[in-house]
C-alpha cells in the first residue's frame, strides 16, 4: 500500500512536509525521554508536553492510511502499554500511554528512510552534546569553575543539586568526576555510547567514534566498562565470512576468559581499600573469592527489598505474573529505583517474557545469528539496570541499528570491506 506525502500549503508555491516535521517532533522527544536534567524544569516540562500533544497529530495523521505491515508493527507495540498501566488511576494510564506509547507507535508508523532520520537525528544531537560536554567536564576537573546556576531536584536535604554549565550538567554526589553531559547521571552515557558503538560503528567518523570512547570511559559507568570491548570486537560481525567468524569467535573465547581472571583478581586486590572496595569489589558476587554475579546497586540500598522481593519469587501466585501494580515501591517504601527486580516486582514476568519476544522479533536471526545472540545480551544487561528498552530512546537505537544495516549494504556495497571491517566508512552527519 503506497503511503501519500503528507504536505500543507501555506502559502501559494510555498508547502511544509508534515512528515519530517513528524521526524523532527520524534527526535525531539526521544531526547527528552532519555532523562535530561532539562526534563525537571517546569517550562520544559510543559514544552516536552506540547511535543507530545503534537504527536497526536502525527500518529492520527499516519494512521489513517498506512501499510499492513507498520499495523502489525504497531500493534505489536501496543500491549508493552501494561508496562505504563497504572491500576489505580485509569487517567494516568492514559496519561503514560499518551506521553510513552504513542511516540513509538508513530515512530513504527513511519517509512523505513524516516525511521532512519529519526536515529540519525538522535544520535548526532547525543554526539553534539558529547562534544561540547567533553571541554567542560575538563574545565571543571582542572580549574573548578563555577556554574551559572544549580538546580535541585527532588527534596531539599534529600535530592540531588545540579550545577548548570553551558548545556553540560555536573552532580557531586555520589559521581564525583563521572562525565554525564546534560543526563541526571553518568549511567545514562554509559548506557547509551554502548548501544551507538554496536549498532551504528560503521557510520560514524573516527572523530565521532573516538569522542563516544572517551566519554564513556569518563562516565565510570560499570555497565560500559563491561560491554565496551565486547561490543567493540562483535559489532562488524554481519561483515565476516565464516572462516573470520569461527576465528573471532575462538579468540573472544580465550580472551574473555583471560579477561575474567584479570578481572577477578583486580577486584580482589581493591577489598581492603575504603574508597574502591564500594566501587569495585561490592559491586560484584562473590563465591569462594570468584565473581558469580554482578550486583545491582540500586535495589540493594533499600532496606528490606531483598528479603521482600525473594518472598514475592517464592510465593508464585498471580501477583507474579501480573506484578503488584505499578508505583508499588512508592506505596510501600516511598520511593522507587531503576532496576529491573523492582519492574518485574510492580509488572510480572509476563510482561517481561512479551518484550523479550518482541525485541527478539527484530532481530535477523537466520542471516546474523551471532550478531543476533550477542545484541541480545547486550539487551539484556541494559535491561537488568535499566528496564525501559520500551522507551522510544532505545526503542529508536534498537530497531533501526537492527534494520540499518541492510539498507546500507543495499546502497553503500562497494564500500563495506569484509578484510577492512573495522574502518568506518561515512559519517553519521
Amino acid at each position: 500500500m503506497k503511503i501519500p506525502a503528507l504536505r500543507i500549503s501555506i502559502e501559494k508555491g510555498v508547502k511544509i512536509d508534515i512528515r519530517k516535521l513528524i521526524c523532527l517532533n520524534l527526535i525531539l522527544i526521544a531526547f527528552f525521554d532519555s532523562y535530561p536534567v532539562y526534563s525537571t524544569i517546569l517550562p520544559v516540562r510543559v514544552f516536552v508536553y506540547g511535543l507530545k500533544f503534537l504527536n497526536l497529530y502525527g500518529l492520527l495523521a499516519l494512521s489513517l492510511k498506512n501499510s499492513y505491515k507498520n499495523y502489525i508493527l504497531a500493534a505489536l507495540i501496543l500491549p508493552v502499554w501494561w508496562a505504563y498501566y497504572n491500576e489505580d488511576s485509569f487517567l494516568i494510564s492514559v496519561q503514560l500511554l499518551f506521553s510513552g506509547i504513542f511516540p513509538v507507535l508513530t515512530f513504527a508508523l513511519l517509512k523505513d528512510d524516516e525511521r532512519f532520520i529519526v536515529a540519525r537525528g538522535y544520535i548526532k544531537l547525543f554526539i553534539a552534546l558529547m562534544i561540547i560536554g567533553l571541554p567542560i567536564y575538563l574545565l571543571i576537573n582542572i580549574f573548578d569553575i563555577p556554574p551559572l546556576f544549580s538546580i535541585q531536584r527532588g527534596e531539599v536535604g534529600k535530592g540531588r543539586v545540579y550545577d548548570n554549565y553551558l548545556l553540560f550538567y555536573w552532580s557531586r554526589a555520589n559521581v564525583e568526576n563521572r562525565f554525564s553531559s546534560v543526563f541526571d547521571e553518568p549511567g545514562v552515557v554509559g548506557t547509551i555510547i554502548p548501544l551507538i558503538l554496536y549498532y551504528y560503528r560503521r557510520m560514524l567518523t573516527r572523530f565521532e567514534f573516538w569522542i563516544l570512547v572517551i566519554t564513556g570511559i569518563l562516565s565510570f559507568s560499570l555497565f560500559f566498562l563491561i560491554v565496551f570491548l565486547p561490543t567493540i570486537y562483535f559489532s562488524n560481525t554481519r561483515l565476516l565470512r565464516v572462516k573470520q567468524l569461527i576465528f573471532r569467535l575462538a579468540f573472544s573465547s580465550v580472551f574473555i576468559a583471560m579477561s575474567y581472571v584479570s578481572l577477578v583478581l583486580i577486584a580482589r586486590s581493591t577489598k581492603d581499600d575504603p574508597i574502591l572496595v564500594h566501587r569495585v569489589y561490592n559491586r560484584f558476587e562473590w563465591q569462594n573469592d570468584w565473581i558469580v554475579g554482578v550486583v545491582n546497586n540500586r535495589d540493594t540500598r533499600i532496606r528490606g527489598f531483598e528479603s521482600m522481593y525473594q518472598g514475592f519469587i517464592d510465593e508464585s501466585d498471580a501477583d507474579l505474573y501480573t506484578g503488584r501494580g505499578k508505583d508499588y515501591m512508592l506505596k510501600v517504601y516511598g520511593g522507587s529505583t531503576l532496576s529491573y527486580r523492582v519492574f518485574v516486582l510492580e509488572r510480572g514476568i509476563l510482561i517481561l517474557f512479551y518484550l523479550a519476544f518482541l525485541f527478539a522479533y527484530f532481530h535477523p536471526w537466520r542471516k546474523y545469528f551471532i550478531f543476533s545472540l550477542i545484541s541480545m545480551l547486550i539487551l539484556m544487561l541494559v535491561f537488568f539496570q535499566r528496564p525501559s528498552l520500551y522507551s522510544i530512546n532505545y526503542f529508536v537505537l534498537v530497531y533501526v541499528g537492527l534494520k540499518l544495516f541492510e539498507m546500507q549494504a543495499q546502497n553503500k556495497s562497494e564500500k563495506l570491506d569484509p578484510d577492512n571491517e573495522n574502518s568506518p566508512h561515512y559519517s553519521i552527519s
